[in-house]
């Protein structure tokens, strides 16, 4: 008999945002166990355009808070 068994998971979304004319990237990463992309960085992590970071708080929880309300919109369909 083979025993199967989840070891950990890990969960990432990776988000587009246009905001005032703006693209932003929005990623969450986190895992209930020990991954090396969170390695050096927070659950959220949001740049710009060009990949740059964003230091302006407030504009990343905006940007945060409006994937979190929006986590579950999409519904892939997935085939057994």
């Amino acid at each position: 008999m083979i025993k199967i068994k989840i070891i950990k998971n890990t969960l990432n979304r990776c988000f587009t945002v246009e905001y005032k004319g703006k693209e932003y990237y929005v990623g969450y990463l986190n895992s209930d166990g020990q991954i090396l992309g969170l390695s050096n960085r927070d659950y959220w992590e949001v740049t710009d355009e060009e990949w740059y970071k964003i230091e302006d708080e407030k504009l990343k929880i905006k940007l945060i808070k409006f994937c979190i309300e929006h986590f579950d919109d999409y519904k892939p369909i997935i085939n057994r």
